[in-house]
């Protein structure tokens, strides 16, 4: 089917499609692509937990905000009731009453909303501890996103590289062959696996290590109108230059 030369360059064509198929399942590797989904995942969480902390920290600045407004307001309405109390323009006791029940009220409302912001203050201290935290955990991540992606980038880059290369050496080994090595590379690569040639090591066969018959050696060495193959394992033999 071959002589020696023809059958190493078949062998070669063999191992150049076995590397080009190892390649392509490099380039789109599972589970690095389960990595980076699993990282932008953890990224779009600390994203939205510091985004939430985020609003929960405007809120209270904003519900604080609202609160100093009413408690101006409140002192400003105070200081005239206080104003008309102490100005002596009102002496009946049920107008005093109801004018001193009033300052009471204000002063009850003011109170409650200086203590309101006063814990929105404790909250917000502590919110904002809580966002830092996040941040700094959403930045660490983007940054870990960002170097795997970069990482993942290269390595398929290179991976691809290597397939055009490998491609160009499958075209160049093809066109060499003689067409019923090809034909015989067809019909077995599928059965055995894509390993259909192997070489003779030290008078074993290098795929299954029987040891072959002085015969079967010699019928190798000297190439022959059939390929001959290893008894056990079914692959064709020869020796390597």
């Amino acid at each position: 089917m071959g002589n020696n030369k023809e059958l190493g360059l078949l062998y070669q064509y063999q191992e150049a499609r076995r590397r080009l198929a190892a390649c392509e399942g490099a380039i789109a590797d599972p589970e690095r692509e389960k990595t980076i989904a699993g990282l932008r995942d953890r990224v779009r969480e600390a994203e939205t937990a510091a985004e939430s902390l985020e609003q929960e920290c405007a809120r209270l600045k904003r519900e604080n905000r609202q609160l100093e407004e009413e408690c101006r307001l409140f002192e400003a309405q105070l200081g005239e009731l206080e104003t008309t109390l102490y100005s002596g323009r009102i002496s009946a006791p049920k107008e005093l009453a109801q004018l001193q029940r009033r300052i009471a009220e204000y002063q009850k409302a003011k109170a409650d909303r200086e203590e309101k912001i006063l814990d929105h203050l404790y909250q917000l201290e502590a919110k904002e501890a809580e966002l830092a935290l996040a941040q700094k955990k959403k930045t660490k991540l983007q940054r870990q996103l960002e170097a795997a992606i970069e990482a993942e980038t290269k390595r398929v880059n290179s991976l691809q590289e290597q397939r055009a290369e490998l491609e160009k050496e499958l075209s160049s080994l093809e066109q060499a062959l003689p067409e019923n090595l090809k034909e015989f590379y067809r019909r077995s690569a599928n059965a055995l696996k894509g390993i259909v040639m192997i070489p003779v090591e030290n008078g074993l066969c290098g795929f299954c290590h029987m040891i072959l018959p002085p015969a079967v050696l010699e019928k190798v060495k000297r190439g022959s109108a059939e390929l001959t193959v290893c008894e056990n394992c079914g692959r064709g033999l020869f020796y390597p230059k």
